[in-house]
């Protein structure tokens, strides 16, 4: 490593320093959450300042790729920028800032590991793709999205799931001690651009998380470039990699034992808490009710006079497939062709359902009966109109997708 830096390379440096730690902190890390309280008043009145139009009012909504990130990485990148090039024009006697390398690389590694680990734990519990619905095995494949697409690949298979969720750990893992930074940090950059580029190419919006990842890998294995150059591609061998002790000596063993206790403390409750969540879930005592695909074998709606004279047409669109996919939602496809979304939470105590099409305020409440496992009727007064709708529960289990199973020997290819 050079001793002495020009003024760009510590420009340069000071500028991904301030911008790491600017990220890590405020997205999915420690004390993220309150951070992220201040970034809501800030990143709006940036892109306010800039001219940006209508106002951002949406920031946690399980999209880490809305308007407000991207402003915030651009806030970021700016505020680095200026202070990079101020804290280097005041501080022009320093030769270098090789302490605040180790220190942005200990960050760094300690991030990407958390990152890597918690996300390997969601697919090694299977919490993170679930397992394919009713709802999903009937809808046609041209009616998904691409990353429901995605998302019902990744569901399919446990076991692959699990599989990629065990390169995570493993690759996090690695990360944790610095003697295998290089061999962790080149496990998630190949584990890393994978996931970016299905985020990518299926829409998942968590385009900038994992290119951040990406990004984050490939600064630690740049630190070791010379040597993995040297190995690879010369057949050259190579020295060991002399670190730079960042604490002095009589505090090293102390801190290296409140390390371990803090990662063997995160690993226990995390495989705990997840653990829990899995349990909760895959439990039938809470399968939200109505869940699964329904065809309505009986559909009568009779309008009110008023809204007879207005439309005939109203009469006759009926109710063909109903499906609740999600905790309280559902859709509905109609006659008509027609798909409309709904919210849908169903009162077990009294006996309703609340239901209200996206964009209305005002909920409808119909009374529900349970007339055996497989059937439901809905009736009561919607929209001025009296409902009287017989449902039943479609059974996916006989689907190919299901019940193929694995073959060691396959004569010929099963594509269908």
């Amino acid at each position: 490593m050079k001793q002495y830096w020009s003024f760009l390379q510590i420009i340069g440096f000071l500028f991904l320093f301030i911008y790491v730690f600017l990220y890590i902190f405020s997205n999915q890390f420690f004390l993220s959450s309150f951070i992220d309280l201040l970034w809501q008043k800030v990143i709006p009145w940036f892109a306010d300042l800039i001219g940006h139009t209508p106002e951002i009012t949406t920031f946690a909504n399980g999209s880490g790729d809305t308007t407000y990130n991207y402003y915030q990485i651009l806030f970021f990148a700016i505020v680095s920028l200026v202070l990079a090039i101020g804290i280097a024009l005041i501080d022009r006697e320093r030769k270098n800032y090789r302490t605040a390398l180790s220190w942005l690389t200990i960050l760094i590694r300690y991030y990407l590991a958390y990152q890597m680990i918690a996300y390997g734990m969601a697919k090694l519990f299977g919490m993170q793709f679930g397992s394919p619905t009713d709802a999903q095995l009937s809808q046609e494949l041209g009616d998904f999205s691409p990353m429901g697409l995605l998302w019902i690949f990744m569901s399919f298979s446990k076991e692959y799931s699990i599989f990629t969720g065990a390169l995570e750990i493993i690759a996090g893992i690695l990360l944790l001690n610095r003697y295998t930074t290089t061999l962790g940090a080149l496990a998630s950059f190949g584990v890393m651009l994978n996931v970016m580029m299905l985020n990518f190419c299926y829409d998942v919006p968590v385009k900038i998380l994992s290119t951040h990842l990406v990004i984050l890998s490939i600064i630690l294995i740049a630190l070791d470039a010379k040597r993995l150059t040297s190995i690879f591609f010369s057949n050259r061998s190579v020295d060991a990699y002399a670190f730079d002790e960042v604490l002095p000596k009589k505090y090293r063993k102390i801190i290296r034992i409140i390390k371990w206790m803090f990662i063997v403390g995160f690993f226990s409750l995390s495989f705990y808490q997840t653990n829990q969540f899995k349990k909760k879930y895959d439990s039938k005592d809470f399968e939200p009710l109505f869940r699964g695909r329904y065809e309505v074998v009986s559909f009568e709606r009779k309008p009110s006079i008023a809204d007879t004279v207005k439309s005939g047409k109203k009469r006759t669109e009926k109710w063909l497939t109903f499906e609740h996919r999600n905790e309280g939602t559902a859709s509905i496809k109609t006659s008509f062709g027609h798909k409309y979304r709904y919210g849908f939470i169903p009162d077990t105590l009294n006996k309703v359902v609340r239901m209200k099409i996206n964009g209305v305020l005002e909920s409808q409440n119909l009374q529900y009966e349970l007339l055996d496992s497989n059937r439901v009727r809905l009736y009561g007064l919607y929209e001025a109109d009296t409902l009287d709708i017989v449902m039943k529960k479609q059974d996916s289990s006989d689907r190919l997708l299901i019940n193929r199973g694995f073959h060691w020997v396959n004569e010929f290819p099963f594509n269908r």
